[in-house]
């Protein structure tokens, strides 16, 4: 079984963004700046059971 930690996954997404999508480095940097602060609120527990179920979800599809 292969474990990824979401870290790696959003920092994959995110460079390709970057330098295929268009995306400009100081929106990503801004992105950033704001997850870590909805992480530190209140609301860090709820996305993360959010996250958390979206991932069991789809390790359940068979490819």
């Amino acid at each position: 079984m292969l474990t990824v930690s979401a870290v790696v996954v959003f920092l994959a997404a995110e460079a390709g963004l970057i330098w295929k999508g268009g995306l400009k480095w100081w929106h990503a940097a801004i992105c950033n700046i704001a997850a870590l602060y909805f992480a530190a609120t209140a609301a860090g527990p709820s996305v993360y059971g959010g996250l958390e179920s979206a991932a069991e979800m789809v390790s359940h599809i068979r490819f």
